[in-house]
């Protein structure tokens, strides 16, 4: 096939870009090499400054690169995805033109290709810090950070490697074309780019959410941060430096503990807020991988502080610095190999990136076993043994019981990885099965491993490091012990008045989170009140506790309160589950249902986004009194390519003490997918009418009438509204204003109408649920009203401004010359000049009609734009303006034919369609959760900036 010369192409972004993607992959692996050399040239004669800083300066000028390289490629893909660039095959994938701008953001880390680029982004803020910081850490620090950013770069080379058809892919190109990406007749055509945009993909729906926005930034943050005391912890082994890396490692060893947690306290707050799940933690793979890192950093800075204080515990604190950084580069594995695409909603799918993951997991694997094996007997260790009443033998406990913790998560999640293993070597008869109850298998294994951590985190508190005289001091402790025992124990029982805590092992669970909650409290207040910045361990262990109780209090006492069977038996069919937690609500009809009424008012649509509108009045025991009143408005999303329900999305009220959550379990199936919607229409049978409209409101011989009901027109809306529109420019709607009436005294009104999009009719029916109708505008009422031209005669006539003038039954009136006119059908460019002459059409009869005819010049060429009064037949061109005397000249034009009727289509024994199935549940002790949860960064955070201070 010759070159083509594609039309509107912007190339450059493309040649950036690459030259980036290959310079930061360069510079790093210079960077990491200079910063290798130096750390040699340093281990091995220490007083050869000359040589130590030459290699550094080249190690800080590479790693600078690199880092300028990451920018440009992350601001080159920014530019081609805001610029909506669709011939970009990442912008295809991930925006579309209806995208808006502060989901870029999201969308860009959506793919795998940006959030490596994320993950790189935070290495080169971090690399930044260390060289300003490091000192006589930098180079071999930097050396380790360096390669692991080697590693990430390749991840976005792209190249392909081989002969023939033994070609391996090497890294995911984010900024290649999508023709270069994709092979498709299409691009052999020239103006494609004018043909593709209509396909983009777009953003998930599910995640244009503000959360998406924040939580996985954050989360990288954390991520990338568990590379330093990682890199801190092979420094040390490296430079056989064993003990001097613990200073300046601990301020990041925290900082990454907070962050993290942050990341993974934001990801809970989204799925309670969000998700429909109705909590904030499932037990996902994906929500496991995270968290895993973060326990076992914990327990690394617990084994660092032990160090510190006594010099034991030097050796595992290597371990789980290790260790955390591998399992951060093995939950990336699990997430972004496709191994969990079965076991998680959250994981990325296949790009043929799994080896590279396995490589980079392996390598790193490598240098730390050769590290430690090579010195593990050099690591100095004390002498003396811990004794058992000494603070650093029982928080070295808790640090292994965190790390069993860990052992029984990564497993259970790893069973997809081992099954995987096995069918290599042809061994599928032992796979393993995953947990049919996920959450009941997590919670009963780690139910006792937060008892355990509550009672030895209170009663470890008031033990000393060093303690080799425990006799002297074992009056205080056990006196401490002892309240705080008896205090516990007593809020225990009053708990147990509010939390449904019925099982023995919840009790015990709930006098642990107690127990630890207050004896670190009294540690806070009798031993570093005078000190509040260095209390940081006992806030930390405080929110621990608050967080337990939390956790029992949400999730043994949460209920549902959308339940009513005596109301709802006989009228839908639910199983026995859905009565005891469904409601069904027919819209704007009330419904009592346990202490509440809820009534569903209303929903209106926002493109895919569909609110509804909730009130809920809490009701005295007599039902008499209404107690509070609230509104609530959960929502639907609909995917774009399919119109389907692509989420149910709840919205949470928050009182002091619980939260109400509110969400849509389910709508007529009409309105969930338009495959249903098509068969239910295809069932029922229209009847055509022509009523006429010359008259806005007919006498009642003129009217329809049938033996239920009686139908009128009362007019026509040329702006209308309906629940499933959204106005676009250059749409023709036209609405027709339907009054039904049952019986004398009952009135239904509707409003069906008809759309004409890019040279697509389009009918939106309406739906008189009451009375089983559903009516329709027949696609004929665009030629009676809007083709008439040749039977058109306009008479001429002179406005001034704010004069009227009587034409026919109608007084007609030029109320404002508008200099910036707002034209329906009709889009001014740059340079146009243009005015408008706003006229107010008064008939005979109530209604009043407004008609704006427009006057464009274009360059030297005038062009009227008319402006119709359908409901009367009126058309409206301007033909002349006098700027001298102030006229203008307006040619008024009647519809010859004067017996215009509306034509509409009548179906009975429509299905409802106003109806939604609610389930509403109350969460005591929810905010003690999110309580426990700040409290605990909170003191990771204080012992960062006392670390930092001291």
């Amino acid at each position: 096939m010759p070159d083509i010369q594609y039309i509107g192409e912007n190339l450059l972004p493309r040649q950036i870009g690459h030259f980036a993607i290959v310079l930061s992959f360069v510079a790093a692996l210079l960077a990491a090499i200079a910063y290798f050399i130096s750390t040699q040239k340093s281990n091995k004669n220490p007083e050869n400054t000359e040589g130590v800083n030459s290699w550094r300066r080249i190690g800080r000028w590479s790693f600078g690169v690199h880092g300028v390289s990451v920018l440009t490629v992350i601001g080159m893909m920014f530019y081609v995805m805001i610029n909506k660039r669709f011939e970009y095959f990442y912008a295809h994938s991930h925006v579309d033109n209806d995208l808006a701008f502060q989901y870029v953001f999201a969308a860009f880390w959506e793919g795998q290709e940006g959030s490596f680029l994320l993950w790189m982004f935070w290495h080169v803020g971090l690399g930044g810090l260390l060289i300003l910081r490091a000192k006589e850490w930098e180079s071999p620090v930097l050396s380790v950070l360096a390669m692991i950013q080697v590693f990430l770069s390749s991840m976005i080379l792209g190249l392909h490697v081989g002969f023939g058809e033994h070609i391996i892919k090497w890294g995911s190109n984010p900024i290649l074309l999508l023709r270069e990406a994709n092979d498709a007749p299409i691009f052999a055509q020239a103006d494609y780019l004018e043909k593709i945009a209509s396909s983009a993909k777009g953003l998930n729906v599910l995640l244009q959410n503000y959360w998406m926005t924040i939580h996985p930034p954050t989360l990288f943050l954390g991520f990338a941060s568990t590379s330093i005391p990682f890199c801190f912890a092979i420094a040390g082994l490296w430079t056989k430096k064993y003990t001097e890396w613990l200073r300046p490692a601990m301020p990041y060893a925290l900082f990454s503990g907070a962050i993290l947690g942050t990341g993974i306290l934001m990801g809970g707050a989204w799925a309670y807020e969000a998700l429909s799940f109705n909590g904030y933690w499932a037990w996902d793979p994906v929500e496991n991988m995270s968290l895993v890192p973060w326990i076992v950093l914990v327990a690394g800075i617990h084994t660092h502080l032990i160090t510190k204080a006594t010099g034991h515990s030097l050796r595992a604190t290597f371990v789980f610095y290790i260790l955390t950084f591998m399992l951060t580069v093995y939950s990336t594995f699990l997430t972004r190999s496709g191994v969990l695409g079965e076991t998680s909603v959250h994981a990325f799918s296949e790009i043929g990136l799994e080896w590279q993951l396995v490589f980079f997991q392996l390598y790193f694997f490598g240098i730390s076993l050769y590290f430690l094996v090579k010195n593990y007997k050099k690591i100095p260790t004390p002498t003396t043994e811990e004794a058992i009443s000494s603070k650093e033998f029982w928080m070295f406990i808790g640090s292994l019981v965190l790390v069993l913790s860990v052992v029984l998560i990564t497993f259970t999640t790893s069973i997809p990885v081992y099954n995987k293993i096995i069918d290599y070597f042809g061994f599928q008869k032992s796979h393993l099965s995953p947990p049919v109850d996920v959450v009941m298998h997590y919670n009963k294994t780690q139910l006792w491993i937060a008892v355990f951590m509550g009672l030895l985190s209170g009663g470890a508190q008031f033990l000393r490091f060093k303690e080799h005289n425990f006799d002297k001091h074992k009056v205080l402790y056990f006196k401490h012990l002892g309240v705080s025992v008896l205090i516990s124990a007593g809020l225990t029982g009053l708990a147990m008045l509010w939390i449904d805590a019925t099982a023995w092992q919840y009790v015990l669970m709930l006098f642990a989170g107690m127990f630890v909650a207050v004896s670190n409290l009294d540690y806070i207040v009798s031993v570093m009140r005078k000190n509040i910045l260095g209390a940081g361990s006992a806030f930390s262990h405080l929110g621990f506790g608050v967080l337990i109780i939390g956790i029992l209090a949400s999730g043994l006492n949460k209920r549902w309160i959308s339940h009513n069977r005596f109301a709802m038996e006989g009228m839908v069919n639910f199983t026995e589950e859905q009565f005891g937690k469904n409601i069904f609500l027919m819209k704007g009809k009330p419904m009592y249902m346990n202490g509440y009424e809820v009534i569903y008012e209303s929903d209106t649509a926002y493109g895919l986004r569909r609110d509804f509108t909730l009130n809920y009045k809490q009701k005295s025991k007599d039902l008499k009194t209404t107690i509070d009143s609230f509104t609530v408005h959960p929502h639907v999303l609909y995917a774009k390519k399919t119109g389907k329900i692509a989420s149910t999305n709840p919205e949470t009220r928050h009182f002091g003490t619980y939260d109400i959550f509110s969400y849509i379990a389910s709508l007529p199936p009409e309105e969930q997918d338009p495959e249903e919607a098509m068969k239910s229409e295809e069932k029922l049978v229209y009847k055509p009418l022509n009523l006429n409209i010359n008259e806005p409101f007919i006498p009642k011989n003129d009217s329809i009438r049938t033996p239920e009901y009686a139908v009128k027109v009362e007019g026509l809306d040329m702006n209308p509204k309906h629940p499933k529109y959204v106005a676009e420019d250059k749409d023709v709607a036209v609405g027709v204003k339907l009054v039904f009436t049952k019986g004398k005294d009952t009135i239904y009104r509707a409003e069906p109408m008809v759309l004409l999009r890019d040279q697509n009719i389009y009918q939106l029916p309406s739906t008189i649920n009451d009375l089983g109708i559903r009516a329709k505008v027949d696609i004929s009422l665009f030629e009676r009203l809007f083709m008439p031209e040749k039977g058109l005669i306009y008479k001429d006539y002179v406005f001034k401004q704010g004069e009227a003038l009587q034409i026919g039954k109608n007084k007609i009136t030029l109320m404002a010359v508008n200099p910036n006119p707002q034209m329906k059908n009709f889009k001014l460019e740059k340079g146009d000049l243009a005015f408008s002459a706003d006229l107010d059409v008064d008939t005979e009869g109530p209604l009043n009609y407004k008609a704006s005819p427009a006057y464009v010049i274009r360059g030297s060429q005038p062009m009227p734009i008319r402006d119709d009064v359908s409901e009367l037949g009126l058309h409206f061109v301007i033909s002349k303006v006098e700027p001298q005397t102030g006229s203008i000249h307006i040619k008024i034009a009647e519809n010859s034919n004067k017996d215009l009727k509306v034509p509409i289509l009548i179906a009975e024994s429509a299905p409802r369609t106003d109806f939604i199935v609610l389930e509403a549940t109350v969460n005591p002790g929810i905010n003690l959760v999110w309580l426990g949860c700040i409290l605990m960064l909170t003191g990771l955070s204080m012992a960062m900036i006392f670390r930092i201070r001291k």
